[in-house]
């Protein structure tokens, strides 16, 4: 059962709406606290519809209903009062529950809630009534500091002393026609998967949810790794961030604000907060369209991603990880993915990618660049595209035409024209096969004329 049918049709709480039930829209955002390492987190938006039930297991769960302290109103709610940001009202809960875990942030955080900031939280959130403006100034009204802490007001001391006196357990439920199991372990999980190769692996469900809900999918055997603490880290280290199979996609950005501007800045409109909150970077790279956001940069970095099993671990590099094919990957049926391993690097990132919409879409193609130069000489390059054929391109042959060449518009002019015929895009609704070449034609050159400008090479200006 989804979080959001549960909500509704079991405890009554119907303030959780439900439009698009694909994690689109977000009438049915609620914050969620997990319990990991003895402790609970950051309280944090999620889509509840495309969330199951059994995912929430040892977490704390707060609705739009109990933002509301006995007669007093959460401050965002009575932000949205004066602020008349209710219209029809049917999107309000989930505006209302998404500003909340803004607050709280911003609280923790100590940031000022500015227009550009809720907006950004708000990515995820649609009002059909078009009251954007009252919705957005209701946000930055709120006085963040003064609002009651979402700990403080159910006193979590006890909640979390409960959740604790249940962590470190395997939980395993069989019903006529479905299974799931929560191993407490890794090695459990282990174990499970190689007497059980049936086993559906799900994270945040933000992909698999959406499945399930429109009938593409039954969950039958589900297997999740939710109570598996270690594998929630995030480590950097001299060489490397090492990211574990259920660090969030929110956390895995924050983390590369340092190491991988670009890639942060990649992943902030790559999806809504909810979805970031729930999705992880390994469920991106396992999932393995070839449209996938994270790929291409994952490919042109090297990343190493770690595969274990009853037999042990093995480590390969994120480029031999996916083979020819649509959703092709070296990975054994008992075999589960723990990490992936981003190397540092003193090259330089250029990520593209271009869709319908700048926030929250799908991509109609992805280009990843990692470069190296000297002088004006390119000592190393990697090119990579996402949406030109059944799965994301490691662009080799060109990497090799461009090496040891002088950085100019003519080897990109080049390198531009040689590109068409080492691709095969398809055509579908967000584009057409002639335009996803002519886009990835104009994308090689306008990094080329990017890089010129940036780094006064010389004069930019290549015609695409």
């Amino acid at each position: 059962m989804t979080v959001s049918d549960y909500l509704r049709y079991q405890k009554g709480l119907t303030g959780t709406k439900v439009v698009c039930a694909e994690g689109d829209c977000g009438a049915c955002t609620v914050l969620v606290s997990r319990m990991v390492n003895g402790k609970l987190g950051s309280y944090q938006s999620i889509n509840s519809c495309i969330s199951f039930m059994y995912l929430l297991d040892l977490c704390h769960l707060i609705t739009v209903e109990g933002l509301k302290k006995e007669e007093t109103l959460h401050p965002v709610q009575k932000a949205m009062l004066d602020s008349n940001g209710a219209q029809c009202g049917y999107c309000t809960p989930g505006f209302i529950c998404a500003m909340a875990g803004l607050t709280e942030d911003a609280k923790n955080g100590k940031f000022i809630l500015e227009e550009k900031r809720v907006k950004n939280y708000l990515t995820g959130n649609l009002c059909r009534c078009t009251g954007y403006d009252s919705i957005i100034q209701a946000g930055c009204s709120v006085n963040a500091e003064a609002a009651p802490s979402l700990r403080v007001l159910y006193q979590d001391e006890e909640i979390e002393k409960d959740l604790k006196s249940l962590s470190g357990q395997t939980v395993c439920l069989k019903g006529a026609q479905q299974e799931f199991c929560a191993p407490a372990t890794l090695s459990e999980a282990l174990t499970l998967k190689s007497v059980n190769v049936d086993l559906k692996l799900t994270s945040g469900a933000t992909d698999l949810g959406v499945l399930s809900n429109k009938g593409k999918l039954k969950l039958l055997k589900t297997l999740t790794l939710n109570h598996v603490d270690e594998l929630y880290s995030v480590k950097e280290d001299t060489s490397s961030l090492m990211v574990g199979a259920k660090a969030s996609l929110t956390a895995v950005e924050e983390a590369c604000r340092t190491l991988f501007p670009a890639f942060s800045n990649y992943l902030h409109i790559f999806a809504s907060p909810q979805i970031k909150n729930a999705g992880t970077l390994i469920g991106n790279v396992v999932n393995a369209s070839p449209i996938a956001d994270t790929i291409p940069f994952l490919k042109v970095a090297e990343a190493e991603i770690g595969l274990s099993s009853v037999r042990g671990e093995r480590v390969l590099n994120l480029n031999q990880f996916f083979k020819p094919g649509y959703k092709q990957l070296d990975l054994l049926p008992d075999e589960l993915v723990t990490h992936v391993k981003i190397p540092k690097s003193h090259a330089k990132f250029k990520l593209y990618k271009v869709s319908t919409r700048k926030d929250l879409d799908i991509s109609t193609v992805t280009f990843a660049v990692r470069f190296e130069l000297v002088g004006d000489i390119i000592k190393n390059i990697s090119f990579a595209f996402g949406g030109v054929g059944p799965s994301v391109l490691r662009m080799t042959e060109l990497e090799k035409q461009a090496i040891g060449k002088k950085f100019e518009p003519a080897l990109f002019k080049a390198l531009a024209l040689n590109l068409q015929s080492m691709i095969t895009p398809l055509s579908d609704v967000r584009g057409s096969a002639d335009y996803r070449q002519l886009l990835c034609h104009n994308l090689m050159l306008k990094f080329c004329d990017e890089v010129t400008a940036e780094l006064g090479l010389q004069s930019a200006g290549i015609s695409v």
